[in-house]
């Protein structure tokens, strides 16, 4: 018992240079249970970078994956490599509150409310995004949660796995990120072009 306190406060002492407060909150009931050293919770904003896995120190840096609704619409939005200046940003960073990822409405998108999916393997991660927090029944299945890699840098993880996201392009040539890719996704994503990465949290 008094090993496994001893490195829990050794893994949260790391969180606090990255540099922020965090606040460890595990909850049996939600997506974070199976993972040592996993925070459902933290204390900060931050963005969503990707990351080559491969890459250290200086060079650990990508671009931001914003929040941006499929050309399907109907309330289903994905997490995309924004390249055209021209494509409306209408969330700007992120929360991570009981294993819940919620992305901050930027000043001119207040109204909107967006809740996570669950992320099955092959999966475009996607989230729901509301007016006014009017709900969607498959949201909300909160199945995330930050560990910190060998950097010192928090990343995400989802159903307790940092080491299965990948960016992946679309039919509608979108850059959009996908959890453990395979060539059996029915088309939503051209497998190809799957590139590994890992996806890191960066302080607001």
């Amino acid at each position: 018992m008094f090993a496994s306190a001893f490195f829990s406060l050794t893994l949260a002492a790391s969180f606090f240079a990255v540099p922020a407060a965090l606040t460890a909150r595990q909850d049996p009931s939600q997506g974070c249970q199976s993972v040592v050293g996993g925070l459902n919770t933290l204390a900060y904003d931050f963005t969503l970078s990707v990351v080559d896995p491969s890459a250290s120190g200086a060079n650990a840096t990508g671009p931001t994956m914003y929040l941006v609704e499929t050309p399907e619409g109907e309330g289903v939005w994905w997490l995309q490599r924004v390249v055209d200046p021209s494509t409306p940003i209408d969330f700007l960073s992120w929360k991570l509150f009981k294993s819940s990822l919620i992305p901050n409405p930027s000043s001119s998108s207040v109204g909107l409310a967006g809740s996570d999916f669950a992320v099955p393997t092959g999966s475009i991660v996607e989230f729901s995004v509301t007016n006014n927090g009017s709900g969607n029944a498959s949201a909300g299945r909160t199945p995330y949660c930050v560990m910190t890699d060998s950097e010192g840098d928090a990343i995400l993880a989802v159903n307790g796995d940092t080491q299965s996201f990948a960016v992946c392009e679309t039919p509608s040539e979108a850059q959009v990120l996908v959890y453990t890719p395979t060539s059996d996704n029915d088309g939503a994503y051209d497998y190809s072009t799957c590139t590994s990465q890992k996806v890191q949290l960066v302080q607001a």
